[in-house]
């Protein structure tokens, strides 16, 4: 055992052996687990409102709402949809930006498709479709709007 590194040689050739790529759905998936951890753990005092709130049909909502923001967000972190700006890296101002933005945003999943349900009358067939979009639309937005702000 070398006592300088406090290694033996077989750790360090495990650790300089090249660990193979994921494949593209490999990547896929590592980037729908990295969106999906980054949404809600910046929105966890929303989700504990709808949690608190105890109504099956926000949670359903926000699950929707949640859905459509990390199936975009991965997309625009694998860089296969472009959206006039690169996922924002994490540092303390994107931090911020996040924890205000993702609570917002499971916000309005709450509240936008119940609008729209009661301005169109189309009732349920119209608020969890509504609750994907504000999602989606909100995961798009994200990226520029860091940006623009300096983020």
């Amino acid at each position: 055992m070398d006592d300088h590194r406090g290694t033996t040689p077989e750790i360090e050739e495990r650790r300089v052996r090249l660990r193979p790529e994921n494949d593209a759905v490999g990547t896929w998936l590592e980037r729908l687990f990295d969106a999906a951890a980054e949404f809600v753990l910046f929105a966890i005092p929303a989700l504990v409102l709808v949690v608190l709130f105890n109504n099956a049909t926000l949670s359903g909502r926000v699950i929707v709402t949640a859905t459509g923001f990390i199936v975009v967000g991965a997309a625009v972190k694998r860089r296969t949809l472009a959206v006039g700006a690169e996922w924002p890296k994490t540092n303390a101002r994107s931090s911020v930006a996040r924890f205000g933005y993702f609570n917002a945003v499971v916000v309005a999943g709450m509240v936008l498709p119940g609008a729209v349900d009661v301005a169109t009358g189309g009732g349920p067939a119209l608020v969890l479709p509504a609750a994907f979009v504000v999602g989606v639309l909100s995961a798009g937005a994200f990226p520029p709007l860091v940006a623009a702000i300096g983020g």
